[in-house]
Parts: C-alpha cells; structure tokens; sequence
C-alpha cells in the first residue's frame, strides 16, 4: 500500500512536469507573435496623440543693419559767463534752473566808477571841441590876413597845424566817451543767447576780473542752449566704414518712455586712440525741455539694409542657449538654433539659421518641444 501511494505520488510530479513543459512550448508557438506586434506598433507616432500646429513658410524680407553706440545729452552750446567790465559783481538778476531769452540781463557789475569815467569823458570832450573852434577861428584870421598881405606864410602854416591838432584831440576825447558809454552798458550782462542758466560760481560782493575770462575763478554764471540738444555717442572703431552722415537713429535716453528721432549730423575725423571709439553727434529737439544735459543717451544707427527671412513672433523661442525655432520634419518638431532680430512690425528676422523652404512651427494654443509629434495644419 505504501509501495502504491509512493507510485502515485511519483506519477503526479511528472505528469505535472510533462504539462508545464507542453504549455511553455504552446505558448512560444502560438502567443508569442503578439508582443512582437506591440513593439513594432509602439515604434510609429500614435496620430492621436500628435499635436495640431500651425505650418508657415518663412517670407522674404529686408533689415536695416543697426550700429549701436552710446555717450551723454549734451547742450547745443555751453558758455561760462563772466564779466565784461572788472569791478565788484553787485546784483544776479537769475537763478539757477531759470529759462532765460536772449538779452535778458543776468548780473550787474558795480556802476559807480564807469558812471564817473563817462562825466569826464564828456567834459573833456566838449574842452576839446571848445579848442577846436579857437583853433578854427584863429586859422581864418591868420589866413584872411595873409591874403591881405599882413601876415607871413610860416604864420598861417602854424595856425593849420594847431587847428590840425585840436580836431584831432576832440576826435581822440569823443572815442574816450564812447568806450566810456561802452563800458557803462557793459556793466550789466546780457544773456548772448536763449538758455537755461545751470551753474551758478560767483556770489555777489564778489570783485572780479576781465582780463582772464572763461574759467570758472572769473565767471558767475553758466548758460546752455538746451531747446536743442545734442547725443556725444561713441561708436566702435570696427562699425567705421558702415556710419555715414545724415543716416536715420533712434536715441533712447534714461527716463524716456521713447525713443527721439535724430540722424548723424557729425561723424568726427579723429578717433579716440585709447578706447578705439569713434565720436558721433546726433542733434534732438528739446522744446518740452524734457532732456537734460548729461543724461545717459544709447542710440541705434540705420546703416545698411540686408535681405532676410521673417517668422511670427510667435514662432521663436528662447532658452539658455539662445533662440531657436521648431520645424516640422517627419511628422515631428525639430529644434533649429537661430540668429533673430525683432523688426518693428513685430515679427523676427532671422538672419542665420533657417531656410527659405523650411516648414515653420507656430503652435496653436498647445505647447510644442522638439521631439514631439505634430499634425500640421498649414496657413
């Protein structure tokens, strides 16, 4: 009996062996072609899950090459003003910040002692003219009398020489009245132009020289002519042969919400040898006066116009790297680096990177990455 149980014990195991080996070898037969058939399906783009893009052709273009240069706001001129006449500086007629128009007094130098050398300019010009005529009334004498034989011709020679010589010091004292009047009026300082006065370096009390004028020690005041101002932009040296004068710039300035429309007025000969610049000035009206002197000025100068390819805007991309735009190629978004430029109608110029005939992604709502499969629908 226990002979026969083992038996059956033995027969179970193998039979149960026999089984599994028959159903492994029925399964490699018959069930194993369908994940061969999973994988190869897997390897093809599902088109439901592609995403629906727009497809655009880059168009043909052309873009203004921009050189970008940078300096100050400058005035259309700067003057230190100092005084015409030496003497004690008595009264500033202006403030600073204050607008003035040309002729407008600006400060006063003590008139005392010019009041004093016009008096006696006109005294010592009417003693003069009062010589002139006994002068004259002593040559017709001496001449009627030569003429009626009672006098010598060396007397009559003597008496043209002193009327000679008293006409010409009533000449010599009437120009001593009129450099007198002259620097009497030079006393007051007039502005020589229509300006803004932006430094004041003298006070009043303060006596002041004539003779070494321009500097800073002999001047009051300071004006510029602001309703015009000037961009001092600097430009490098390599950008040389593209500037030329009258070409159209923008000028952005610190605080502007935009940029002022100017042009190239002076392209200077001489470079600056230490920064490899080049000096350019760009003239902008100021009537709002709204530019200040000395502000932070960056202007973009139209040189050259080059053909290029333009793209929505919608259609770059930016990253760590740079931009780059998706084309579609074999039903999938390819990733292409680019070089691009907004133009001011809004869209981008791309000047390297894409061709004429590429299949430009612009997404549509949803967000596309390189790598994705697309279903395009063309505009």
């Amino acid at each position: 009996m226990r002979a026969y149980l083992r038996f059956q014990s033995g027969w179970n195991i193998g039979a149960a062996a026999l089984i599994a080996a028959f159903l492994t070898v029925s399964g490699c037969g018959s069930g194993g072609g369908e994940p061969a058939e999973s994988a190869q399906s897997s390897s093809t783009a599902n088109p439901a899950l592609a995403k629906s893009v727009k497809i655009v052709k880059p168009k043909s273009a052309t873009m203004r090459e921009t050189v970008v240069a940078t300096g100050s706001i400058g005035s259309k001129q700067t003057s230190n003003i100092g005084p015409l006449v030496e003497g004690v500086v008595e009264t500033i007629f202006v403030n600073v910040g204050e607008r003035v128009a040309k002729g407008d007094p600006l400060f006063q130098t003590r008139q005392s002692r010019y009041e004093r050398e016009v008096d006696e300019a006109q005294a010592n010009l009417a003693l003069a003219k009062a010589n002139l005529r006994n002068a004259r009334q002593a040559f017709d004498r001496v001449r009627k009398l030569k003429e009626e034989g009672y006098s010598s011709q060396s007397r009559l020679d003597d008496a043209r020489t002193a009327l000679d010589v008293a006409a010409a010091e009533a000449e010599k004292r009437e120009a001593e009245l009129k450099t007198a009047r002259k620097d009497l009026e030079d006393t007051t300082v007039r502005a020589p132009y229509d300006g803004v006065i932006t430094r004041r370096f003298n006070d009043e009390g303060v006596y002041l020289s004539n003779v070494f004028r321009g500097g800073v020690e002999s001047s009051v005041l300071q004006i510029q002519e602001n309703h015009i101002v000037v961009a001092v932009v600097y430009a490098p040296e390599q950008y040389l042969s593209s500037l030329k004068l009258e070409q159209k710039a923008f000028v952005y300035v610190e605080s502007q919400p935009e940029p002022r429309e100017s042009y190239v007025l002076v392209l200077n000969d001489m470079l600056d040898v230490g920064a490899r610049t080049v000096e350019l000035r760009l003239p902008i009206d100021n009537s709002d006066y709204a530019l200040k002197s000395g502000q932070f000025a960056r202007a973009e100068i139209f040189t050259d116009e080059k053909p290029v390819l333009s793209v929505p805007a919608k259609a770059v991309f930016q990253d760590q790297s740079g931009a780059y735009v998706l084309v579609s190629l074999d039903g999938r978004a390819e990733m292409r680096r680019v070089v691009a430029k907004e133009r001011p109608d809004g869209t981008f110029a791309v000047l390297e990177g894409l061709d004429a005939d590429d299949d430009v992604i612009v997404p549509n709502g949803e967000p596309v990455a390189a790598g994705d499969p697309v279903a395009p629908e063309s505009v």
